[in-house]
Order: C-alpha cells, then sequence, then structure tokens
C-alpha cells in the first residue's frame, strides 16, 4: 500500500512542468511517443531564423543609411551641375542670363562714366577746344571741360539705356559665349583675347562707345571724332565679369561639371531610389533623406552668401568696382539660387509629409484635429446646401442654372486647367513663385467648382424624385 500511495503522490504533482521542462533540471522534455522529433527540430530551426532576421533588417538599415547621406549630399549638389549644364553651357540661356546687366542701373551708369573717362583719357579733345579759342580764353578751358565732360556723361547714359545697346550687348554675349567656356575650363584660344584679358571674362563694348561719338555728332559736338580710331582698338571701355583670380579659384569646380554633366545628376536619383527600396522601413528613409536634402541646400545657399562676399573682396582688391560685381553675382547665380530654394521647399515639405503620416504622437494630433475640422466643415456646407437647396428648389431658373452646372461640370473643369496652361505658355520668363501661385489660384478655383457641382445636385435632386413622390 505505501508503495502504492507513493506512485500516486508523484501522479498528482506531475513529472513535467507547463514550460515543456522536465521540472528537474529545466532542459527541454524528451518527445514523447505521440509527439515526433521533428516537432523539436522545428522550434530549434524557428530560432535560427529568428536570428538571421535581425541581422538581415540591421545590414539593410546600415546600407539604406548610408545611401541617404550620399543622396543627401548628391542632390543638392546635382542642382548646381543642372544649372551649370543649362545655363552656362547653353548659349541661348547664357544670352537671357546675361541680358539684365545691360539693364542693371549700376552697370549702365558704370559704363557711361567708363566710356566718359575714355573719351577724356587724352589730350586730344582739351587741345582741340583750346586751339579755337582766343589765347585770352585760356582760363575758362578747365570749366568748359568739366561742363563737357558732364554733358558726355549725359548723353553716355542715354546711349547705354537706349534698347539698341541691350541689343549689343545680346550680340557681343552670344558671340563670345564659346571663348567664356573656354575661359572657364582653362583652355586658351586665340578668338578668347576679344573677350578676356588674361584669363578674365570681360565683355568689351567699344562698338557702343563709337555709337557715342556719332550721338555727339549728330548734336553737333565733333571734337571727339579723331578718337574712334582709338576707341576702336581699346578695350578700356569693357565689364569684368569675371577677374582672372576668380576663375581661378572655380574653373576647376567648373572643369569637373562639365566633363561629368549629367552623371552626378543620374548617379543621386538611382542611390535614393535604391535606399528607399532597401530601407527596412521606406517612410522613414524618405524622411531622413528629405531632412538630409534640406540641410545640405541650407549650407549650399549660405556658401553662395560667403562666396558672394569673397567675391567682392577679390573685385575690391584688384580695383574692379565692387557694386559692379554684386550686380554681376546677384544676375548670373540668380536661377541657381531660384532652384535651391525650390529644392529646399520639396524637400522641407516632403519631410514634413512623411512625418505627418507618421505614428509620433504630435502628427496623429495634427490628423486627428484636421480630420475633425474637415468633417465639420462639410458637415457646414452639407447643412447649407441642402438648407438652400430646399428654400430655392422651387425656382425654376434656379434649377435650370443648376441643371446646367451639373451637366458642364467637365468642362469648367477642363476651361480652368486651360487658362492655367495659358498662362504658364504665355506668360513670359515665370519665376517659381509665379508658377505656385498659379497652381494655388487653380487648386482653388477646382475646390469652389466642386461646392458649387454639389450644391447644384442637390437642387436638382427634388426635381428629379417629384414625379415618383407624386
Amino acid at each position: 500500500m505505501s508503495a502504492g500511495s507513493t506512485g500516486d503522490g508523484d501522479a498528482g504533482t506531475g513529472t513535467g512542468t507547463s514550460d515543456g521542462t522536465d521540472g528537474t533540471d529545466g532542459a527541454p522534455a524528451a518527445p514523447t511517443s505521440g509527439q515526433p522529433a521533428t516537432q523539436a527540430n522545428g522550434a530549434a530551426g524557428g530560432g535560427a531564423k529568428t536570428k538571421k532576421k535581425p541581422r538581415a533588417r540591421r545590414t539593410r538599415g546600415i546600407i539604406a543609411w548610408v545611401l541617404v547621406v550620399l543622396a543627401s549630399l548628391l542632390i543638392p549638389i546635382s542642382v548646381i551641375a543642372v544649372w551649370a549644364i543649362k545655363t552656362v553651357t547653353n548659349t541661348d540661356q547664357y544670352v537671357a542670363t546675361m541680358a539684365p546687366l545691360a539693364r542693371n542701373p549700376v552697370i549702365v551708369d558704370h559704363l557711361a562714366q567708363k566710356a566718359t573717362d575714355e573719351l577724356f583719357s587724352t589730350h586730344i579733345v582739351q587741345n582741340k577746344v583750346t586751339s579755337v579759342l582766343p589765347k585770352a580764353a585760356k582760363p575758362i578751358v578747365p570749366p568748359i571741360m568739366a561742363q563737357l565732360k558732364t554733358y558726355v556723361n549725359q548723353v553716355a547714359l542715354k546711349v547705354f539705356q537706349s534698347p539698341k545697346f541691350g541689343e549689343l550687348w545680346d550680340t557681343l554675349n552670344r558671340h563670345s559665349h564659346q571663348a567664356v567656356i573656354h575661359t572657364l575650363t582653362g583652355k586658351q584660344t586665340p578668338f578668347q583675347q576679344k573677350v578676356n584679358k588674361a584669363g578674365a571674362v570681360v565683355v568689351n563694348v567699344a562698338p557702343a562707345v563709337t555709337n557715342l561719338i556719332d550721338q555727339l555728332d549728330a548734336r553737333g559736338v565733333t571734337v571727339f571724332d579723331p578718337l574712334k580710331a582709338i576707341v576702336a582698338k581699346s578695350d578700356n571701355v569693357a565689364v569684368t565679369v569675371v577677374s582672372k583670380q576668380q576663375v581661378q579659384q572655380y574653373s576647376g569646380i567648373f572643369n569637373l561639371i562639365v566633363k561629368l554633366r549629367w552623371v552626378i545628376p543620374i548617379v543621386s536619383l538611382v542611390l535614393a531610389l535604391i535606399g528607399i527600396l532597401i530601407g527596412v522601413d521606406h517612410r522613414k528613409v524618405v524622411l531622413r533623406m528629405a531632412v538630409g536634402v534640406s540641410l545640405m541646400t541650407v549650407l549650399l545657399l549660405a556658401a553662395l552668401s560667403l562666396g558672394r562676399n569673397r567675391f567682392l573682396n577679390v573685385a575690391g582688391v584688384h580695383n574692379l568696382n565692387t557694386q559692379v560685381a554684386a550686380a554681376i553675382w546677384d544676375t548670373l547665380l540668380r536661377f541657381l539660387k531660384g532652384d535651391l530654394r525650390w529644392t529646399l521647399f520639396a524637400a522641407v515639405l516632403a519631410a514634413v509629409i512623411m512625418w505627418l503620416i507618421g505614428p509620433a504622437r504630435y502628427a496623429v494630433w495634427v490628423r486627428v484635429h484636421c480630420a475633425t475640422a474637415g468633417r465639420w466643415v462639410w458637415g457646414q456646407a452639407k447643412g447649407l446646401s441642402s438648407g438652400a437647396g430646399s428654400a430655392i428648389a422651387g425656382s425654376a431658373r434656379v434649377r435650370g442654372v443648376a441643371s446646367w452646372i451639373e451637366e458642364h461640370i467637365k468642362g469648367l473643369r477642363i476651361l480652368g486647367a486651360v487658362v492655367a496652361a495659358c498662362f504658364i505658355v504665355f506668360g513670359g520668363n515665370l519665376t517659381g513663385w509665379s508658377l505656385l501661385v498659379i497652381v494655388i489660384v487653380l487648386a482653388v478655383y477646382l475646390g469652389l467648382l466642386q461646392l458649387v457641382a454639389i450644391w447644384a445636385r442637390r437642387i436638382t435632386e427634388p426635381a428629379a424624385v417629384s414625379p415618383r413622390g407624386t
């Protein structure tokens, strides 16, 4: 009996535990006759797989981070590469970029003063004025020369402000564009002597000074006629776009961009795409990349600001007009700055969108409140439209207008898109902000049109269902 009671006690307390161990040393219980050995082997294999999965995810995460960093660096740089390729190496775009310089008041004043100084740089004019005056009138020669110089400067301003000078400026830039590229890339050709001095990019406007002498002749001032031949061969009346020292600083970078051409933009886009695809969480990858592009773009914009200061300092050291240098820098780089600002705007917008659709507490709060506000606005609009429909549904004229709107709603949408396209195509040189305004106005128009379409549908519904009620 005592032996039997011991056996029952062991059976009551049990020899195993609920976690599958034998209750003695925590080792896994051996499979019973009803439990195949393959199940135990499967459990061990599952553990090995769970170890491999975190390692694979970690490897993908590291690769994605590397690609995010590379893409964040290269995408803003590719904006500069595209600008250099499309603006500097393209003749039409280069002429369009340089064109505002001929209409800039600082440049016009500078050229008028240089032209005036060139005409009075020798004693030819003074000797001619002195020769036509009696000896007793020699003391008044300096005042006469001062008045003549003021008059010449006024005429020179009119010459350089005229549309003809703008056309001459565009022609000179078009003809000298290839030589400018050779200068920036470090090449030397005989034709470059016409547009640069000792490696500097210079636009010689001597033909405008010849035109100035003709204008003075037409006004009866012929004392400058002997200077025509001298001015035609002179290069003193010119605009120094980039000095030799400035060319030496930036020619290496420019030459590399010209050689690589579209390699940098293509590589940056490919790296960004691969990084997004490899990343474990695509949303986080896009968010990190957008933040990285934003930071790099801000750094480039800051570098351009510092580069402008350095550009002006170099101009001042070499006795160049700093105001003219500032006008040249701002004019030449205005498209690049605009492109970088749009890149920053797109990157920040992408980062905000990726953050809003994520699980962050404040992102969820924004989504919930925006959805609540949207439902409230929709409910108010629905109530107003239904109230208005029930109040004026009996008017045949209103029903006719509503019916026409409902029938032609697609055409009205197409009309809005066509009008926006016309503004874009025929609007001239639109800026990025102009395009943004056009897009916003079109979006507002389509939104209001949708509300009108809802109102028209509710107005026409009573007329459509009333025969059934009768």
